[in-house]
């Protein structure tokens, strides 16, 4: 079952992921635990989460679309049970209709736009607990397309910024997040065009993924996969540096071969040269396709893996 702590401890303990995430300079250890957690949307698959941990579990990523409520019963019960919350705010509403990053960019105060973010600004101060906020996580990957270029990207995202700043947000940390491939693409697509800039910032995140077969693509270690956003840390190195989504399919020719991946991660960023990792979440049993499954729950091998890693003191807040 899920373990349930006092929700005046759990607070403390969200208190300390905040300031966790903000430091580098040590690998993970006990001493500077990475935040580890999964995607989840709602306290029935947190829970599902922490059936399989058999303890509480720190992070959670989710996603909302720009006219979303941003935290609803779930959210606060998220908040209220101690757990950190990274949330993803998609330029598309729920109807399917995008907003343009140049439009968010040029949104002025009375518009439709600059009321939208003021809103967002309400919800994330009434929310009270340290959020970590990432604006159209992947922005230059094909599903963004619409939305518009990397500066235009980059532009919205310094005006958000500005927006929340001017409205008194002050629990709000922010995340540019970015697909794997996009710290070493050699077109207008790398991140480089997206970025915001240092001081609009908090930290910088990827999402990886090892596809094997499910693409046709080799079987790729984590090393290998990080590499990019390693090494545009190196040139940031007061950026915190995480992993918003993460994951490998199975390897049906080696059974055991996606536990001993999870393995091989757990190892890794315990090392030195990986002291800028300060947060890592899985993606956790949402899928994309049969042939694609990232999450944990894919075989028992692979389940008691990420359990491991999850009860590692390295990766927990909250030790079990």
């Amino acid at each position: 079952m899920a373990i349930t702590a006092p929700a005046t401890a759990l607070f403390a303990v969200a208190a300390l992921a905040a300031t966790t995430g903000a430091s580098t300079g040590q690998a993970a250890s006990p001493a500077k635990p990475i935040i580890f957690g999964a995607a989840a949307d709602n306290e029935a698959q947190v829970l599902s989460h922490e059936k399989v941990l058999g303890k509480h579990m720190e992070g959670i990523r989710d996603y909302k679309s720009w006219d979303s409520t941003l935290f609803a019963q779930n959210q606060l019960w998220m908040r209220d049970t101690g757990h950190t919350l990274f949330l993803s705010i998609k330029a598309k509403r729920i109807n399917g209709t995008v907003v343009k990053f140049a439009d968010i960019a040029a949104a002025k105060a009375g518009s439709t736009l600059y009321n939208n973010m003021v809103s967002m600004a309400s919800q994330i101060k009434a929310y009270r607990n340290t959020v970590y906020i990432i604006l159209n996580h992947e922005p230059e990957a094909s599903d963004s397309t619409a939305m518009g270029t990397g500066p235009q990207f980059a532009a919205a995202w310094r005006n958000f910024v500005t927006i929340m700043r001017a409205q008194k947000v002050t629990n709000a940390k922010y995340v540019a997040t970015f697909t794997g491939y996009g710290f070493t693409r050699k077109d207008t697509k790398n991140m480089s065009y997206y970025y915001p800039g240092d001081t609009y910032v908090d930290a910088v995140a990827a999402d990886l993924y090892n596809w094997g077969a499910c693409r046709s693509q080799p079987w790729t270690p984590m090393s290998s996969l990080v590499a990019g956003i390693k090494n545009w840390g190196a040139a940031h190195p007061t950026k915190p540096l995480m992993l918003m989504e993460w994951g490998s399919v199975e390897d049906k020719a080696v059974p055991g071969r996606k536990a001993a991946w999870f393995k091989d991660v757990a190892a890794l960023f315990k090392q030195p040269a990986y002291s800028q990792f300060t947060a890592l979440l899985q993606w956790g049993g949402i899928n994309i396709n049969a042939n694609c499954e990232f999450g944990y729950e894919t075989s028992s091998s692979a389940s008691a893996a990420w359990a491991a890693m999850g009860k590692d003191p390295s990766y927990s807040l909250n030790p079990a």
